[in-house]
């Protein structure tokens, strides 16, 4: 496992890169974008060589993006009025194609800086049914793709299951996967919070386990590229994605300690999203108990197995 924590890119992304070394990150995220506006960024080629030659000299990696929060692929590709709320619009939006435009930005930016992929929340249905939406969604990934070939990658992130989100279940990031039908540049990211909170019980002893054979059968364990480490602020199957510090939710100490040492995720970068105990994001704390409780979790599964 390579830990990391999505950390700020303000001032200039390279910034992004000690910002990680400050609270112990091996691998990292970042928004290449700011997140709840369209309009993408104008990084400059000093500040793209300056972040490959700090994550290079830092051995940090693999380093991913986070999509807009305002891209959704599942969206009907329809123009809308658009203004300032409560006035007249003065002119139209069409969202599913400014999402493939913005996933296309994501893309070129991601290959400029050497990013691995780019973490996508899948969509929403909303207006059209579950299969349209998903078609919807596989062709703009397509488009994205031909318009920006390269090698940085798009990561569908499972969802915690509100309202009408794609991605509640591996067999929607199934379907999403075979419509798309590029192996080599589409891969899965799986949050532990969202899996928590949509109804897979990996909170349960032998529960990490059961979830990634699940996962393997549908999908095909080869396809998970990263894991989104957080605990849960709501219950189980509450389909809330309402994130916490490791250990001080309902996931809690010994299910972190179980999925940490699940033998399926060894291999991945582990990028933590969660508050901090200050309110400011993932921190040295937390990036020391999810050590921690791996270490922990390896041990327990070694003392189980039975003796040679």
């Amino acid at each position: 496992m390579r830990f990391g924590a999505h950390v700020s890119a303000s001032g200039g992304i390279s910034k992004a890169i000690a910002r990680g070394e400050a609270i112990g990150c091996e691998s990292l995220q970042i928004f290449t974008h700011n997140p709840r506006t369209w309009k993408p960024i104008n990084h400059t080629d000093a500040e793209i060589t300056a972040f490959r030659e700090g994550a290079a000299r830092a051995g940090m990696g693999p380093i991913v993006s986070h999509g807009l929060y305002l891209m959704n692929l599942g969206a009907l590709d329809i123009d809308l009025p658009s203004g300032p709320p409560g006035k007249p619009a003065t002119s139209v939006r069409n969202i599913y194609r400014l999402s493939i435009t913005s996933l296309t930005q994501h893309l070129e930016i991601g290959e400029r800086l050497g990013l691995a992929g780019v973490i996508l929340h899948v969509g929403s249905s909303k207006g059209s049914t579950t299969d349209e939406a998903i078609t919807r969604i596989a062709a703009g990934i397509r488009t994205a793709f031909a318009a920006s070939p390269g090698t940085c990658q798009v990561y569908l992130e499972n969802t915690a299951g509100a309202g009408d989100t794609i991605g509640r279940t591996f067999a929607q990031l199934k379907a999403v996967w075979d419509e798309v039908d590029n192996p080599d540049r589409l891969g899965v990211c799986l949050d532990t919070q969202h899996l928590f909170a949509s109804g897979y019980p990996i909170h349960e002893p032998g529960g990490i386990d059961s979830v990634l054979a699940d996962f393997d059968q549908v999908l095909g364990i080869a396809q998970l590229r990263c894991l989104h480490l957080n605990d849960s602020m709501t219950a189980f199957g509450s389909n809330r994605d309402r994130h916490e510090n490791l250990g001080d939710g309902e996931i809690g100490a010994e299910g972190m300690r179980s999925i940490l040492s699940a033998p399926a995720l060894q291999d991945l970068p582990v990028i933590l999203e969660t508050p901090g105990l200050d309110g400011e994001g993932p921190d040295l704390e937390n990036m020391a108990r999810a050590r921690t409780y791996r270490a922990e979790g390896r041990a327990a599964r070694a003392a189980a197995q039975p003796a040679k």
